[in-house]
C-alpha cells in the first residue's frame, strides 16, 4: 500500500526541497511501526534548541510528535494497521503539521480532550 506522507516547513530555507513522500508498506502495519520509521529516517526537521512540536494528522489528529519527546504520544492506538487511517476511498495520506515550540504537553492535552489548541 502506497501512503502519502508529508511535513511543514520550518523555516525558509526548509523550503528547498519538497518534503512530500511516498513509501509502501503493508496495509497491515501499525500506525506506530510507520511513524517509528519516518522518525528513524529523520523525516521532521530538527529544530535548534532542542524543541518543537508536530501534530500528527490524516483525517483526524493522530499524534503529537515533540523533539524533545523520546516517543511519539498517541490519540488513537498505534497498533491498529495503517490502512485503517485511509479516506473514503482507502487512500492514506500523513501530515505533520509544524506547531512550532508550542508546549507539546499542552497540545496533546487539547486534542485528546477534543479542543483546538490554539487556544
Amino acid at each position: 500500500m502506497i501512503i502519502e506522507v508529508d511535513r511543514g516547513s520550518v523555516a525558509a530555507g526548509d523550503d528547498v526541497l519538497p518534503h512530500a513522500r511516498s513509501i509502501d508498506v503493508p496495509p497491515g502495519t501499525p500506525l506506530g511501526d510507520v511513524v517509528a520509521g519516518l522518525l528513524e529516517g529523520h523525516f521532521l526537521a530538527v529544530i535548534a534548541g532542542g524543541r518543537a512540536t508536530w501534530i500528527l494528522v490524516a483525517s483526524r489528529p493522530l499524534a503529537v510528535v515533540a523533539q524533545q519527546w523520546d516517543e511519539p504520544r498517541y490519540l488513537v492506538d498505534a497498533s491498529q494497521p495503517i490502512s485503517s487511517f485511509g479516506d473514503d476511498g482507502g487512500r492514506v495520506s500523513l501530515m505533520f503539521r509544524y506547531w512550532k515550540q508550542h508546549d507539546p504537553d499542552h497540545v496533546f492535552a487539547e486534542l485528546a480532550a477534543g479542543r483546538d489548541p490554539r487556544r
